[in-house]
């Protein structure tokens, strides 16, 4: 059986908690500009179109749900190909 595991289980569960942190972060970062909230948008500092920091917000996101599916198909996998190995071993 072909092992496709890019990266050991902790390393793939720690990866799918901080995409969901992400995924809300800037989610909501993403919500907040889109409203144009005046602590986000009134100061000299904050960007000139919200709008586009918003949507950028929204992309960023979307790729943290990338990322979210490719872990958790690791996390999901390794335990998989893990009790299928070791069948196999136990055979041998």
């Amino acid at each position: 059986m072909v092992n496709l595991a890019i990266v050991g289980p902790g390393l793939a569960i720690t990866c799918t908690g901080l995409s969901i942190a992400g995924i809300i972060f800037l989610l909501v970062l993403g919500a907040l500009f889109k409203a144009e909230v005046e602590g986000l948008t009134e100061s000299t500092t904050d960007p000139d179109d919200p709008q586009a920091v918003a949507w950028a917000c929204f992309m960023a996101a979307g790729i943290y749900a990338g990322l979210f599916l490719c872990c958790g198909c690791q996390a999901k996998g390794k335990k998989r190909w893990g009790s299928v190995e070791g069948k196999v071993k136990k055979r041998r």
